[in-house]
């Protein structure tokens, strides 16, 4: 049986004759056979709108091989969770559904899983080439995520201190820094006195050692499901658990986001930047797998001064949207055109016509209008 469970057997060496005939291998042909026969009676929502020609053949096989060892009914509710998705979200972030959908689907495999892949862990050192040596390693996300965040603000520290070389160079250099706490300590001080002085110049964004924001999206059933962490995806709730039990943590209070009164400034306060963030992660932008926290806040209606007319409370969450700077420039300096008819729902114009609808959902093209 080459699919998954309740798939029909097929003849032992079907893969050599259809591989001959495609012209690839007969491990490739068998593959094909695999997706095709975990597509068609496994997942009969997305076969349905692969044959419609809905969803790309690449993202409907790698769906049907990432839930391939899952029982018939646990791949059945990942499809009817992820099939109206499939061609409305790229890839990078289907992926992440997909992820959080087969942890749903299947927990006590998905336990088995994370524990297998935590007795994986640990951090291993290369050759030396040169005077030069590579490491790498498995750890907690969060761990890796704060030492990401540590050897950033080593690098930005030691640029401030007059360091001239690449940011990836000073990050390299971060990790011998960080084998002494008291010598890191001490960098980041220094830096931020050099910030701090009367006559510093350009940003004056502190320098950070280890500090990092997460924020936890859970559902009704709090930590005995799947969380989605952002910056790492979805989690089982036990693995947050025991990531927070480890940790000093400030809880916030959850963000009104539909409540949130609107302001006259042009300013977006931090609280609305980060309340339109949270209500949209990703760059509002059609297709954009962008899900990064650095970007531009900016009012889908431009702002007009009141002083020239202009209406108050023009800054609100309906009238903020979330993008990449690249995003920025294209809405800025472009005939593209958008519109926000209703908060975290945009509908974009190209230059040619071609009209895009983006909301949760991902986007929705709807033809030239």
């Amino acid at each position: 049986q080459r699919g998954g469970s309740g798939t029909p057997e097929v003849a032992e060496f079907a893969a050599a004759e259809l591989g001959a005939v495609l012209g690839v291998s007969t491990g490739s042909a068998g593959f094909l056979i695999a997706d095709a026969l975990d597509l068609r009676h496994r997942l009969p929502l997305l076969w349905a709108r692969l044959r419609a020609g809905d969803v790309k053949m690449w993202i409907a096989r790698r769906i049907a091989q990432r839930t391939r060892w899952l029982t018939e009914a646990a791949a059945a509710t990942v499809d009817g969770s992820v099939a109206g998705l499939a061609s409305t979200l790229p890839y990078g972030r289907l992926e992440k559904v997909l992820d959080a959908a087969v942890l749903a689907a299947d927990p006590p495999q998905a336990k088995t899983d994370t524990r297998a892949v935590a007795e994986t862990r640990g951090v291993w050192v290369g050759d030396v080439l040169l005077g030069h040596q590579t490491v790498f390693g498995r750890a907690d996300a969060p761990d890796i995520a704060a030492l990401d965040t540590s050897l950033d603000g080593l690098a930005r520290a030691m640029a401030v201190l007059g360091d001239t070389d690449s940011h990836d160079i000073r990050r390299a250099k971060a990790l011998g820094v960080l084998a002494d706490p008291a010598a890191a300590l001490d960098l980041t001080r220094l830096a931020n006195q050099a910030l701090n002085a009367p006559d510093a110049a350009g940003p004056r964004r502190g320098c950070d050692l280890g500090r990092a924001v997460l924020y936890l999206h859970l559902g009704p059933d709090l930590f005995d499901g799947v969380a989605r962490v952002h910056g790492i995806g979805p989690a089982l709730g036990d693995q947050v658990r025991d990531w927070l039990g480890h940790r000093h943590v400030t809880i916030k209070p959850v963000i009104d986001i539909a409540g949130m009164a609107a302001v006259d400034s042009y300013e977006v306060p931090a609280r609305m930047a980060e309340a339109s963030r949270l209500r949209t992660p990703a760059d509002c932008f059609p297709y954009s797998p962008n899900l990064t926290l650095h970007g531009d806040t900016d009012h889908t209606l431009p702002y007009v001064s009141p002083d020239d007319g202009g209406p108050p409370g023009q800054t609100a969450v309906a009238n903020l949207a979330w993008m990449t700077r690249r995003t920025h420039r294209v809405k800025t300096h472009s005939q593209w055109k958008v519109t926000q008819p209703r908060s975290g729902v945009w509908i974009w114009r190209s230059p040619h016509g071609h009209h895009y609808l983006v909301d949760h959902t991902g986007t929705t093209p709807l033809g030239k209008l």
